[in-house]
């Protein structure tokens, strides 16, 4: 709700149009000053997210009512009318921070001192970040340019938004582990807390120095960096940083997650404490190097990455002697080796799916076990198919990569294949089944739109007809529908795969029988799913008239109507459609078209006639069988009927002349 110049959110929470806070805007949502009417005072800001970003709901609800003195915590959240975009977009209202960035996006600041650091950047920091794990929840979004001064006074600072795009997708790859940056950003997933220390580890070096180390290194360069250097080197290099931060630094940067600080680590030197120097932990090194595409590996990780760049290539390197030399002899690892003797191994069976692409990905998982799972291009953690797919079908990823990657049970070897599994990845096994099973099933309802909004709960529905009113509840597909149709004239209500997909996940009381309907070749019986599905929704969200959505489908109902019979009964049902549409009740609707007692009137009038034509049937059948015999039997019964009156006559003569002789 608005004037044009506010909008509302939650009632009281005025968005002020024309008051954008560009200071506070994020790569993937404008800023805008909001002013809340109970509290008149309070200094509030709202990010407007693109549409096109799922945001991070369940992020939001675990930040819910929390006091963190390091991180914005989000005051409320909703969907708005936003007239700068002609549609509804997502909305976060938070605090506003009013001491003004400590580096701002466009470079230039000035270098924050230790002094600083250590004592308005980190101590709230570790203290809200161990809060944020304990609540099963990672920020993912942890830079230079994303950390605010709290206060005018620049006395603490706080991170700023988590919450608008899906986790990890507006960092640099510069704040990104190997493993994350291995990744499409839009499959980068929610990580764990190791990520966000590892960007705060870099965020550090980036506050400290004043500018970005690697600013003149481009992505893949800065990667192969990290990959044969170690993060530290490759980030720090001939840097001077003041020698006290060099121990948190280092051991914010270690590539190996095992050997990298905690929220603990962290706190316990803030608090004086000197831990054991860490020392970068690199990959296993062979000791020649393996020849691939013209470059030269020594480890498993740098091969791996090299043979998904140049999947046409890999199968011919796989299977050479050379291959198995190297991995046996110059590697030797022997866990690699059985990993990889697995996915080689094990790698045909993949039915219509090309043999030699699952194989290079099967390879590249035993080669380097931590890294994404990588086939045809699609680089996807293992906890971020949703939003993959979500990713997918705006046309950031290939969907038809991430399907096949699932059918082809490419997760489930990347599963098999750690040598630690994470308590949170053991329900996967069950999640990839049944998204497998859902991807093969082509019917409307299911495939990848119905995987997508089942494991993108935060996505919301991309069906044309009601895209721009950014539904993520079924209860709101009819009003978003109704709304619609009435700026749309010409516009058929329909049940395309994405709603059907985006119903079938999220609406309980959705019955695949509807779904198989929807998807009939026959226009009645298609229409008579539609209108069963949408009656249904009517019923159990509202609204109560739906006039607009009535109108159209009624349109599309005689052909519905021609499973009736009884030709009277068909005509008076097709002069009430019209008189119940302008009502816009979908049930009442459903009831005169598919309603249980006119089904049966129907059908057992149906029978009865059909009895009686069968009667009738017959007997013209009989009729039809003697015709040829008819002739001979009128002959025969005329010499009988000759015979018996010349025996009546013969008996009369008798009679009579018995008569007269005596």
């Amino acid at each position: 709700m608005g004037d044009g110049r506010v909008v509302t959110l939650a009632g009281h929470f005025d968005i002020h149009v024309d008051r954008p806070a560009a200071e506070l805007w994020t790569p993937h949502a404008s800023a805008y000053v909001v002013t809340d009417r109970e509290t008149p005072s309070a200094s509030l800001f709202a990010l407007i997210c693109d549409p096109q970003m799922p945001p991070r709901i369940d992020v939001l609800e675990a930040l819910r009512g929390k006091r963190l003195e390091g991180m914005l915590v989000p005051a409320i959240w909703g969907i708005v009318e936003w007239p700068l975009a002609a549609r509804r977009c997502f909305a976060i209202v938070y605090d506003r921070p009013g001491g003004g960035p400590l580096a701002p996006a466009a470079g230039g600041a000035a270098p924050v001192s230790e002094d600083d650091l250590v004592r308005t950047v980190l101590p709230p920091l570790a203290s809200s970040l161990g809060q944020l794990s304990a609540a099963g929840a990672t920020h993912r979004a942890i830079r230079a340019d994303n950390f605010h001064y709290r206060d005018s006074a620049r006395r603490v600072a706080v991170l700023g938004d988590c919450c608008s795009t899906p986790p990890g997708l507006a960092q640099p790859l510069l704040y990104e582990t190997i493993e994350s940056a291995l990744a499409n950003p839009w499959a980068r997933g929610d990580g764990t807390a190791a990520d966000d220390l590892y960007a705060l580890g870099v965020s550090m070096v980036v506050l400290l120095l004043g500018c970005n180390p690697a600013a003149e290194l481009p992505d893949d360069q800065l990667l192969l960096e990290k990959m044969n250097r170690g993060s530290y080197a490759a980030l720090v290099g001939n840097e001077r940083l003041p020698s006290s931060m060099v121990e948190p630094v280092r051991g914010l940067l270690t590539d190996d997650v095992r050997e990298r600080w905690t929220v603990q680590d962290l706190e316990l030197w803030l608090h004086g404490r000197r831990l054991s120097p860490k020392q970068p932990a690199l990959q296993r090194r062979a000791t020649r190097a393996f020849e691939f595409n013209g470059e030269s590996h020594l480890t498993a990780r740098t091969l791996a990455h090299a043979l998904t760049r140049k999947p046409a290539a890999a199968p011919q390197a796989l299977r050479s002697p050379e291959f198995e030399t190297w991995l046996h002899r110059s590697l030797s690892d022997p866990e690699r080796s059985k990993l990889v003797g697995s996915a080689l191994a094990e790698g045909h069976d993949v039915g219509a799916l090309g043999q030699e692409e699952v194989l290079t990905a099967r390879a590249a998982i035993a080669l380097d076990p931590a890294a994404p799972l990588r086939y045809k291009g699609a680089s996807v953690a293992i906890d971020a198919f949703g939003s993959a797919l979500a990713g997918a079908f705006r046309g950031h990823l290939s969907l038809a990569a991430v399907a096949e990657a699932v059918v082809a049970r490419l997760p489930v070897f990347w599963l098999s294949s750690q040598s630690v599994m994470r308590p949170e990845l053991v329900p996967l096994h069950k999640v990839f089944e049944r998204m497998r099973i859902q991807l093969e099933d082509r019917r409307p309802g299911f495939g990848p739109e119905r995987v997508a909004y089942e494991n993108c709960r935060t996505l919301h529905c991309l069906s044309p007809l009601i895209e721009a009113h950014y539904v993520l509840d079924p209860g709101d597909v009819l009003r978003a529908m109704e709304a619609s149709l009435e700026q749309r004239p010409a516009e058929e209500p329909q049940i395309d795969r994405h709603l059907a997909g985006f119903l079938g996940a999220r609406f309980k009381l959705a019955k695949v029988e509807w779904l198989d309907e929807i998807g009939s070749a026959d226009p009645g019986l298609r229409a008579l799913g539609t209108l069963k599905m949408l009656a249904s929704l009517q019923s159990a969200s509202g609204p109560r008239s739906a006039r607009h959505t009535a109108i159209r489908l009624a349109r599309q109902l005689p052909a519905t109507l021609q499973r009736f019979h009884n030709r009277a009964r068909r005509k008076t049902l097709l002069e009430e459609l019209p008189r119940l549409a302008e009502k816009g009740s979908l049930t009442e609707l459903l009831a005169l078209v598919d309603g249980a007692a006119e089904r049966q009137r129907d059908s057992l009038g149906f029978a009865a006639a059909a009895r009686e034509w069968a009667r009738i049937e017959r007997e013209l059948g009989h009729l039809r069988v003697d015709g040829p015999r008819r002739p001979q039997r009128a002959a025969l019964l005329g010499a009988q009927m000759a015979a018996g009156a010349a025996m009546f006559l013969a008996w009369a003569a008798a009679l009579g002349l018995v008569v007269t002789v005596s």
